[in-house]
């Protein structure tokens, strides 16, 4: 009997450390996978410096739960809230429980981490089996097996733990283990015991009578507009000299070529950034050697996760693959070697796949600068000569076979050689503000930025 002990995070710096430290107090040797939805704090950092594995998703919890059982080597999974301490009885009660082969899933009894008459009103009624009285907060654990029969978590933003729990029911009886999880008050204490409970009771209601779960999170968490669906992929390596833009290097140098590269590459961080609201922002980074120079290196908006598979396409389509699998509904990989790209592009790009199943933006070279599809079509990345000027034919090709609608956008330059940067600075000469003009002009590859203004 292996428990694995999955633990999906947003934000979680003020209890993390705690937590992961009573899982360890329990039991030492037991599996800790932190499950992290995209959080710009010290929450990773935190996980890391604790030795726990680490494993990234779209922010939901639902996803992220999925996404650790996939990556967990046990055959009992543990779902625990990163504010909720284990007894220290835990793993005893637990394997005394499954040692019976007929316990398939079940829930700790709950208390808070203050005392309050009403907080432990409500905790009493945590031993019954209700709709209204087991959630996530009891910390959940199922069996693999059964896990994997009833489908896992649902993707959902809100409720995940009450549907599967509902999905167990049907099969099985809810076992409540004889030992009390205790959670943080805080939700209770920052709005009042008494509304927070008629609170949580109104959206149960709510979801029972047929509300969506999307819906209902926006309004539990105060948004006004729905989470984003839409993921924006950028492929890049760390700016190493040597190992980056080497057509380049080989005429102004390997230094000169990497600042050159980083130009880029900030550029487009840049302007993934003017759409804070509208997408989630992924780095996939080359050499996994290096994923603590590209963690410091990238913005805190942006994930950071390793390429996976060899050639260029294989590593797109496991990127894309990664994104749809984990909730997004649209997705856009972008180029890192045009410097024209603008938040308005790419605005352009998410936009066009209301209507469109793929946007693409063809660049002078018979490639491409960007990818975007709203269902995952690993069609386009098979049989394509990467790095050719056919790229861009070829998989247009294939986007006809498959009888998709297609939109094309401004074909734009792409930046592999002194003479292209030559070329691009004199015909965007206007944007002496552009990181690469300023490295080129640096240089002296650019037009001095006086004479950039007489034409």
């Amino acid at each position: 009997m292996k428990f694995s002990v999955i633990i999906p995070t947003y934000q979680e710096t003020q209890h993390l450390r705690q937590c992961i430290r009573r899982v360890r107090d329990t039991d030492p040797d037991v599996e800790i996978i932190i499950a992290d939805g995209g959080s710009t704090d010290n929450t990773v950092e935190i996980a890391k410096d604790e030795h726990v594995s680490v494993c990234h998703s779209l922010l939901g919890r639902g996803l992220q739960c999925n996404a650790g059982a996939v990556n967990a080597s046990g055959n009992i999974l543990l779902f625990l809230h990163a504010d909720t301490f284990l007894p220290l009885n835990a793993f005893e009660v637990l394997r005394s429980c499954f040692d019976d082969e007929r316990v398939q899933v079940g829930t700790f009894r709950l208390a808070f981490d203050v005392s309050r008459l009403l907080l432990r009103f409500y905790s009493f009624f945590t031993r019954f089996d209700s709709i209204f009285t087991r959630f996530g907060d009891q910390c959940i654990v199922v069996r693999k097996s059964f896990y994997e029969t009833i489908g896992g978590f649902p993707d959902w933003p809100l409720f995940e733990d009450v549907r599967l729990l509902h999905l167990a029911r049907e099969r099985t009886t809810i076992q409540s283990f004889p030992a009390i999880v205790t959670t943080s008050a805080r939700r209770f204490l920052k709005r009042g015991i008494i509304r927070q409970q008629l609170r949580n009771g109104w959206y149960i209601i709510q979801y029972l009578m047929g509300e969506s779960p999307e819906r209902l999170a926006r309004k539990y968490n105060g948004q006004a507009q729905p989470p984003p669906s839409t993921s924006l992929i950028v492929f890049a390596r760390y700016p190493h000299p040597g190992k980056v833009k080497t057509r380049l290097a080989r005429t102004i140098g390997k230094t000169q070529a990497a600042e050159l590269y980083k130009a880029c590459v900030e550029h487009i961080f840049n302007e993934c950034n003017k759409l804070p609201d509208c997408a989630q922002k992924i780095l996939f980074y080359a050499d996994e050697s290096d994923v603590s120079a590209i963690e410091r290196w990238a913005p805190r908006s942006f994930r950071c996760l390793p390429q996976s598979g060899d050639a260029l396409g294989e590593r797109m389509s496991s990127a894309f693959s990664y994104v749809f699998n984990n909730g997004s509904k649209r997705a856009i990989i972008i180029g890192t070697d045009v410097p024209d790209i603008t938040a308005n592009v790419l605005d352009q790009a998410i936009n066009s796949l209301d209507n469109a199943d793929v946007v693409i933006g063809p660049s002078n070279d018979g490639g491409y600068y960007l990818l975007g599809m709203n269902r995952f079509h690993p069609e386009l990345f098979d049989d394509i000569p990467w790095s050719t000027n056919v790229v861009f034919e070829r998989t247009m090709a294939v986007v006809h076979r498959l009888g998709l609608r297609a939109k094309s956008l401004l074909k734009l330059m792409d930046i592999d050689t002194e003479a292209d940067i030559r070329h691009w600075s004199i015909t965007a000469s206007t944007q002496t503000k552009h990181p690469l003009f300023k490295a080129a002009q640096g240089f002296r590859i650019a037009p001095s930025i006086e004479s950039a203004y007489i034409r």
